[in-house]
């Protein structure tokens, strides 16, 4: 039996009736010839006429043998007739249907001339001249008594009784004897002619082009919760509650966007100075939004209405209790200042006296927006709000930042009301294991170098999140990141690793992260959920992923 290249014909070929009478051959030849014969099906080739123009095409069947030499082989079905005053070859079908066809003779030539140009060029190939013919084969077709034209002699061709009767005795007259100019094919040959028609490759897709592509899909659907807006635009205080990827974020700048151009003056506040670093970036060109940290609120104010922030109070009563107390004294001194709109971001970070002391700062009859994170297996299980605020609580449902690979990984550490993923499939999650911290940052800094080098993936698009400030000192940047440079969260310099710890980086995201699972992190809930959940196409968990893979 022949070594047929492909090894079995695909669906696709055998289901299609065109392709009926190749099918046919293609088993005939497989069964017929001996082992030492090999069989390429339906070689396309491409090369160049005489003005140096493209011309492509493709040969139904090469066999080759490592003494006999090549045979290029042209199939047609049906009943073949050719008008020489028109150029015209047809065939006639089993419904009687006639179809116009290309020259096989032509066809079979131009293939075996193309193909031994292509070998003859390849870097496998010892110069030599080796028999190659060509052929075709009508296996309808009845013979006729004599040759069909100067370049058309009978011998050339395999009719129906040699089809049926003698293929094999057929294919080793129409090869015939090595001449004495000529060689054998040999091993050597047969493994040339094996790379130039069956060379099996693999083109490698860099991840950084699979990323970019799921990203901008995920960058479609950011906008699909919008009519959320639309349909609370009218009623004063809402709270809206979601999983990580639901949008609050975007849902909160778009809040913001919309109250300004209606001439409103908004405030939009959070906790993280990282995020309102990037909220400050992205919406600098709207007049009337002010965009701050809580406590930068609270200090801003303060300056304005001349009271002293009393630095001499321990760090956690400054920053928990004084300053929304400062804040409150501030607004009275300068009611003017008031927002017309205040929406909040991150709202679980927020204590209920600080949400208290933000109604103050409204206006009356204003907005207030709160949005929060409703995992109420690491925050509570409902928001406390402020008794004074009355808000209608919305819960957003699905997630659009996270392809659905990394939703699953998050939603393992999620409880709360359901979310559905609606982003593209995405990659694999990696996960790295590594023990000691001087292990995981050796790994980490091995992952970002494949990344950038080898994977197409910009620096600026992956971010390392870190449990503490402690582990980043420890783990030396410079050592494992080499030449990459690396920012930290609220630095935008281009071109550049971000770095930095899980909870500056929360409200955040990042085409890839690299979270760095040590024991500093271990047995935090939050930081797990909101690592995790930073990755918008690529997830790399790298250290201890026995404690956080569920």
């Amino acid at each position: 039996m022949a070594l047929m290249w492909p090894r079995r014909l695909p669906p696709e070929i055998t289901s299609d009736i065109l392709r009926s009478t190749e099918c046919k051959v293609y088993l005939k030849l497989q069964k017929v010839l001996k082992d030492s014969f090999t069989v390429f099906y339906s070689r396309p080739w491409l090369g160049l006429t005489y003005l140096g123009e493209e011309k492509d095409g493709e040969c139904d069947f090469v066999v080759a043998h490592p003494d006999k030499g090549i045979l290029a082989i042209e199939v047609k079905g049906g009943a073949i007739a050719y008008d020489p005053n028109k150029e015209l070859w047809t065939s006639r079908d089993r419904f009687g249907i006639v179809h116009r066809i290309k020259n096989p003779v032509k066809q079979a030539r131009s293939s075996k001339y193309q193909i031994l140009k292509k070998l003859q060029a390849s870097d496998d190939w010892k110069p030599r001249r080796i028999p190659f013919r060509h052929c075709v084969i009508l296996p309808d077709s009845e013979r006729p008594i004599k040759d069909m034209g100067a370049d058309m002699p009978l011998s050339i061709f395999c009719f129906h009784d040699d089809f049926e009767n003698n293929l094999q005795g057929w294919i080793n007259a129409r090869m015939g004897d090595v001449l004495p100019q000529e060689y054998p094919l040999g091993e050597d040959g047969m493994m040339a002619i094996e790379g130039l028609l069956a060379h099996p490759f693999k083109l490698h897709v860099p991840i950084g082009n699979i990323l970019a592509d799921d990203d901008t899909r995920i960058e479609t659907l950011t906008h699909q919760q919008f009519h959320i807006l639309t349909a609370i635009q009218d009623i004063p205080r809402a709270a809206i509650s979601g999983g990580a990827g639901t949008g609050k974020t975007v849902l909160a700048m778009e809040e913001a966007i919309r109250r300004a151009d209606a001439g409103m003056r908004v405030l939009l506040t959070c906790y993280n100075k990282p995020l309102a670093v990037e909220l400050q970036d992205k919406l600098h060109n709207w007049r009337g939004i002010t965009v701050a940290t809580f406590h930068e609120l609270c200090a801003r104010f303060a300056g304005k209405a001349g009271i002293a922030i009393p630095n001499s109070l321990p760090y956690d009563n400054l920053f928990a209790k004084k300053y929304p107390e400062i804040l409150v004294d501030a607004v009275k001194v300068l009611p003017n200042h008031r927002f017309d709109v205040i929406i909040v971001d991150e709202g679980q970070d927020f204590m209920p006296y600080w949400l208290s002391a933000l109604g103050i700062a409204l206006n009356s009859g204003g907005f207030f927006r709160i949005f929060y994170d409703s995992n109420q297996s690491v925050y509570d299980s409902i928001m406390t709000l402020p008794t004074d605020i009355q808000l209608l609580p919305i819960k957003l449902s699905l997630n659009m930042r996270n392809t659905r690979k990394i939703h699953t990984v998050v939603q393992a550490h999620y409880k709360g009301s359901a979310i559905s993923p609606i982003g593209p499939e995405g990659i694999d999650v990696e996960w790295i294991s590594a023990e000691s911290p001087k292990d995981v940052f050796s790994k980490i800094g091995e992952r970002i170098h494949h990344l950038v080098y080898d994977e197409r993936v910009k620096p600026s698009d992956i971010t390392i999140l870190i449990a503490s400030r402690q582990d980043i000192s420890e783990c030396s940047p410079i050592s494992f990141l080499k030449e990459i440079a690396y920012r930290s969260a609220d630095d935008y310099e281009k071109d550049a690793v971000t770095l930095d710890t899980v909870r500056r980086f929360k409200g955040l995201d990042s085409r890839v992260v690299i979270l760095a699972a040590t024991s500093n992190l271990i047995g935090d809930r939050e930081s797990i959920y909101v690592g995790l959940s930073r990755a918008r196409t690529h997830l790399i968990v790298v250290g201890k992923i026995s404690s956080i893979k569920i």
